[in-house]
C-alpha cells in the first residue's frame, strides 16, 4: 500500500508499507494445537493481507503469520502513530483535548472508569500496560491519589501525555519492563493493549507475579464473540490475538488468576477484572464466560 491511504476509517499515514516480510507462523498460545479454521484473510489498513485464524482446539484467534517482534517493535516505534491517527477520531480528540475538564465526560470516564475504581486503593500504586495518551494515569491520580508507572513505547503518544495530560510515561514495552521490575502493583492496567501483544500468556504470568494479593488487573479488549464493526476494520495489523470471554477465562487460569468481574458477551468492548485465586474476591460464574467456549459458534 501507498504512503498515506484514505480507508473507510481514517486516513492511514505511514512509512513503511506492511505486512514486512519475513512472516513467521505461531502456534496457539493456549493449546499449541495445529488445526485452525481461517476467519479473514485481508484487514485494516487498507484491507493488506493479514490473514487471522482461529484454533479448533481451544478457539483462540490470532494473526498467522505474522511479521517478526523486530518488524513489530519497528511498526510501534515508527508508524503506530500514523496508524492511529487520533486526530481524526472523535473519541481520542475528547481525550486529548477533554480529560482535564471536570465538566466533560470522555469515553474513558464514562465506559472505563466505572468498572476501574472500585477496585482502585486509595493511594495504591498502579501499573499501565500501553498507557497510551496518559488519560487514566492522569484520572486515577485525580481519583484516588495513586502512585503509578505508565509504560508506552509511542513516542508520540507519550507527548500528548506529557503536553495535554501533564504525565510522564516510560518508553518500554512490557516484555521489557518484565525482566528489571521489582515492584508490587495494586492495580494493573491494560486496555485495548493486550491484543497487541506478541507474548500474552507469557506476559499476563509476568504481570501475575507482581500483582499484590488483594491486587486486581483490569483488561479491555475488542470482543471477537460479537464485533461492532466491519470485519476488515476489525481484523488489524495491529492486532495480533483477539479475545472472547472463554479465552480470557483460559488465559487467567494459565496465569493462576481468577476473573472477578466481566461484562457480558453481548457487549463491547469485552472488559475483565482479574485476581490471585486465593483473593477474597469472589469468581465470576462460568456461565457468564463460556461465550466462545464452541469455535463453530464463534464463526
Amino acid at each position: 500500500m501507498s504512503n498515506t491511504q484514505k480507508t473507510g476509517f481514517h486516513t492511514v499515514k505511514m512509512d513503511h508499507e506492511y505486512p514486512i516480510e519475513p512472516l513467521e507462523y505461531m502456534p496457539c498460545p493456549l493449546c499449541s494445537a495445529n488445526d485452525d479454521y481461517v476467519l479473514a484473510t485481508t484487514g485494516f489498513p487498507n484491507e493488506i493481507p493479514v490473514r487471522n485464524v482461529i484454533c479448533k482446539g481451544c478457539g483462540m484467534i490470532r494473526v498467522d503469520p505474522r511479521m517478526t517482534r523486530e518488524n513489530y517493535e519497528l511498526f510501534y516505534k515508527e508508524d503506530f502513530f500514523g496508524y492511529l491517527n487520533p486526530f481524526e477520531r472523535p473519541a481520542y480528540v475528547e481525550e486529548i483535548e477533554h480529560t482535564r475538564d471536570e465538566n466533560y465526560m470522555t469515553p474513558t470516564k464514562k465506559k472505563v472508569l466505572p468498572h476501574v475504581l472500585p477496585y482502585v486503593k486509595e493511594g495504591g500504586k498502579v501499573l499501565d500496560v500501553g498507557a497510551g495518551l496518559g488519560q487514566i494515569i492522569y484520572l486515577l491520580q485525580k481519583e484516588k491519589h495513586v502512585t503509578a508507572i505508565g509504560l508506552e513505547p509511542d513516542p508520540f503518544s507519550r507527548k500528548i501525555a506529557r503536553e495535554k495530560m501533564g504525565v510522564e510515561l516510560t518508553d518500554i514495552t512490557v516484555e521489557e519492563f518484565l525482566k528489571t521490575n521489582t515492584e508490587m502493583f495494586d492495580f494493573i492496567f491494560m486496555d485495548q493493549t493486550f491484543e497487541h501483544l506478541l507474548s500474552p500468556l507469557e506476559t499476563i504470568q509476568g504481570l501475575a507475579k507482581y500483582l499484590t494479593p488483594e491486587g486486581v488487573m483490569y483488561i479491555g479488549v475488542p470482543g471477537a464473540y460479537n464485533p461492532t464493526i466491519h470485519m476488515k476494520l476489525f481484523y488489524q495489523i495491529a492486532h495480533t490475538y483477539n479475545y472472547t470471554p472463554h479465552t480470557m477465562r483460559l488465559f487467567a487460569e494459565k496465569a493462576d488468576l481468577k476473573i472477578i468481574d466481566i461484562t457480558d458477551a453481548e457487549v463491547y468492548p469485552l472488559i475483565a477484572l482479574m485476581a490471585h485465586k486465593e483473593a477474597s474476591y469472589p469468581e465470576v460464574k462460568e456461565e457468564r464466560m463460556s461465550a466462545g467456549s464452541d469455535w463453530m459458534d464463534v464463526v
